[in-house]
């Protein structure tokens, strides 16, 4: 059982035996039964409200405060009226007059605080102005019921008698008011203070009007409504608090009593007044109070009115300016805030009225997705400023040309869409869609700068390739795409296959991550012959090779899944695993074997792009205690040249690392003898491509005899991929090639079979076998 619980049963307990006690008493012990009950619940009520102000949440201590400063108020006069009784005090007003009555001006202190923290200053003030209203009507009700009693009295004394009900009786009311102004979510504490509040008004009232009427003040309704009072105050105060209820009819009814307020305080006023006045015949001043109470309400009522008008003009105004804000955001939902044209979900809205259009008129609709390659560079190039500027030119371009033949959008980014319902054969398609890519190449002069980019265009057509707006632009998109990996066309129809493209890459991707989160790749070795004029070729280094054995295990090929790999950027995962394991095999290969041989690991673009790369080699080569100069790197020609400064300084600190660096796949790229002077790389790896007519095509092998003749002269080693026949071996022999690779003398094996090739190759170990095992690869 908690405290306050406690405290309440006490209290309750003290208050039934006292009654029980009280049916046989003597006037004296009567008397003190009603001090003890009223002790008891006066601390009750005092305990309650302190335990309330602690269990409250910051926010609302401040309204809490008000209560527990009414509630000591109110102990301290109690505990100075029972004094007075024990003592036979008779003098009125005494010192507990002045306490008691303070504890409903500190309630509606605190009731308007917690208001003030919750509403606007206006409904601040016309709550507080209501508050008023009702506080002078119960006023003028209080006066009029004592003046007919009151001639005995000073004026002081009837003060004092007044605002004894007239204080309770207005928190009660002013408790009751609050509730359609908070809308609280939980009703019972507010209830049972304002139940308490009257009741104890009631009380005070009545035992005013018995002094008054010289009548006994002693009465066991009253006596014990006072501790009945306290009670039901205490337990209001302890569990009192400002939580707004969420149900929205709630809501709408307490508005709309909050707006019959004033007409209820003057109903209340004039039915109360005028009651009051008839029954209890006329008094020379009761005229004068009922119609100043009156008048005062009215008065009230029209100023809370105009402080509301305000408030509601205030309302109107934010209103307005919330509409128009709204028709700017509806405006800019629909239309690109760049170049005002509609936006994707205006674009796709107007596609399925176009669709809706051409199914009831048997037509078509054609959509052209245009997007412009490689935008991006303009924005890192030269800010995103001139980038927009740039996609405004190209906008208005595109606008002009496409005005009589459909409903140009802007739908991400640098993408346009171009929805058309007049062209009908694909040839008119064609040829608008060759005057789009023509009008986009032309060159934009943005800040200065003379800017040139070409566009790709995807086409998908309704009903021939879809029957809905959002598969229509799918495979508008998937034209797209395969427009922009093609390097053979600027535009593109959309055809199925195109989808299941899409589809193959997707399961791939989706694969990739699963075989890099199940570790389903493993690395196989295909040796590196260092070619000698007088011996047998020897293995000079080992290259690394990946490989995939998916879930079914099949092996797939890299050609299958580096290039997807490298373009979703996966390459990345893959490629830190592929270094950690090529150098964890090299170290044991090495222990194992007890020989020296070199390590070739491919650097795809994306990699050899990563900025961290460098540091990443010099923490393996430290783990495995690997010297630098056995790690190859192989690095290809699009990695150097499309990047050159980001290249040549990650060229940089891997020479500083000690490593050696090879130009891969040389010769089918674009890279120039001049550019090959100034690349710090130590060898050269000559394309398979070169080799495959060598040495029946005269032109082949002048070229490699060339390349490796231009390498030898600035002092780079070469490496010739795809040896295969005896011939192409003599060939290089003659021509002095450094190293050969291929599979006349080794196909790529597991890192075991590299072991047994260095020690058959080992002497003693016979030239025969190493031979038969090379050959039988």
């Amino acid at each position: 059982m908690t405290l306050s619980r406690k405290v309440i049963v006490v209290a309750v307990s003290v208050l039934l035996l006292c009654l029980a006690a009280s049916f046989n008493a003597t006037p004296k012990t009567a008397l003190w039964l009603d001090n003890v009950h009223w002790m008891s619940t006066i601390s009750a009520c005092l305990m309650l409200a302190l335990l309330g102000y602690f269990r409250a949440n910051p926010a609302h201590r401040a309204c809490k405060r008000w209560f527990v400063i009414g509630a000591i108020a109110y102990f301290t006069g109690g505990v100075l009226w029972i004094f007075q009784v024990l003592t036979h005090q008779t003098a009125f007003p005494a010192q507990s007059d002045i306490f008691y009555p303070l504890l409903g001006p500190c309630l509606i202190i605190g009731f308007i605080t917690a208001l003030r923290s919750q509403l606007s200053r206006s409904k601040t003030w016309a709550f507080t102005i209501d508050a008023a209203s009702f506080s002078i009507a119960i006023l003028g009700y209080v006066l009029i019921s004592y003046l007919p009693q009151s001639a005995d009295v000073s004026l002081l004394q009837l003060a004092v008698l007044t605002a004894y009900p007239a204080s309770m009786l207005s928190a009660a009311l002013v408790s009751l008011l609050l509730i359609p102004y908070l809308r609280p979510a939980w009703m019972m504490p507010w209830l049972l203070l304002s139940a308490g509040l009257a009741l104890l008004g009631i009380c005070w009232m009545q035992w005013n009007l018995n002094a008054l009427n010289h009548r006994p003040q002693t009465s066991l309704w009253i006596n014990y409504g006072f501790s009945v009072a306290d009670l039901l105050i205490g337990s209001g105060l302890y569990g009192w608090q400002v939580r707004i209820a969420k149900k929205t009819a709630f809501h709408r009814q307490c508005r709309r009593l909050r707006s019959w307020i004033p007409v209820i305080a003057v109903v209340f006023s004039i039915s109360t007044l005028l009651q009051i006045w008839w029954q209890s015949g006329p008094h020379p001043y009761a005229y004068h109070i009922a119609i100043g109470s009156v008048t005062s309400i009215l008065i009230f009522s029209a100023v809370r009115q105009s402080i509301l008008l305000r408030e509601s003009e205030k309302l109107l105004r934010a209103e307005k300016r919330l509409a128009e804000k709204e028709m700017e955001y509806l405006q800019l939902s629909r239309s690109d805030p760049l170049t005002r044209l509609p936006n994707r979900l205006a674009m796709l809205n107007l596609l399925e009225h176009a669709i809706i259009n051409a199914a009831n008129d048997s037509g078509m609709v054609a959509l052209l997705m245009v997007d412009l390659k490689h935008f991006q560079s303009i924005n890192d190039s030269f800010g995103h400023r001139t980038g927009d500027l740039f996609l405004l030119e190209v906008a208005q371009r595109l606008q002009y040309i496409t005005n009589e033949c459909g409903e140009l959008g802007r739908v991400h980014g640098d993408k346009f869409a171009l929805i058309v319902t007049r062209h009908k054969t694909d040839a008119e398609l064609v040829h608008l869609a060759h005057n789009l890519c023509k009008i986009v190449h032309k060159p934009v002069l943005a800040e200065g700068h003379e800017l040139i980019l070409d566009a790709c265009i995807g086409i998908s057509i309704y009903p021939r390739d879809a029957n809905n707006a959002d598969q229509l632009a799918r495979n508008a998109n998937t034209a797209l795409a395969h427009a922009k990996r093609s390097t053979q066309h600027l535009f593109l129809f959309y055809c199925k296959e195109q989808t299941k493209l899409a589809q193959n890459r997707f399961r791939l991707d989706v694969q990739l991550r699963k075989a890099i989160r199940k570790q389903e790749f493993f690395l196989q070795f295909q040796p590196i012959f260092n070619l000698n004029q007088q011996a047998q070729p020897r293995i000079a280094n080992i290259e690394a090779l990946i490989r995939w054995r998916n879930n079914k295990g099949d092996i797939i090929s890299p050609a299958e899944f580096i290039p997807y790999a490298e373009q979703s950027g996966l390459i990345l995962h893959i490629g830190e695993w592929v270094i950690s394991e090529a150098f964890r095999h090299l170290s044991v290969l090495m222990q194992q074997s007890g020989q020296t041989v070199g390590l070739s690991i491919n650097i795809s673009p994306r990699q050899f792009r990563d900025h961290s790369l460098p540091l990443r080699i010099s923490q393996l080569l430290q783990q495995y205690a690997i010297p630098p100069a056995l790690i190859t790197l192989e690095i290809t020609e699009s990695a150097v040249f499309e990047h050159e400064e980001q290249a040549l300084e990650i060229l940089k600190q891997l020479k500083e690392l000690g490593v050696r660096v090879s130009l891969d796949d040389f010769g089918v790229g674009n890279s120039s003898l001049f550019k090959l002077k100034h690349l710090p790389i130590d060898e050269l790896k000559i394309d398979r491509a070169f080799m495959v007519d060598v040495p029946d095509s005269t032109a082949d092998s002048e070229i490699v005899s060339t390349i490796v003749k231009t390498a030898g002269i600035l002092g780079i080693s070469v490496v010739v991929e795809g040896i295969e026949t005896q011939a192409q071996l003599d060939f290089l022999r003659d021509t002095g090639c450094d190293c050969i690779q291929g599979f006349l003398l080794g196909r790529p094996m597991p890192i075991e079979d590299i072991h047994k090739l260095l020690t058959a190759s080992q002497p003693g170990g016979g030239l025969t076998s190493k031979t038969e095992l090379l050959m039988t690869r």
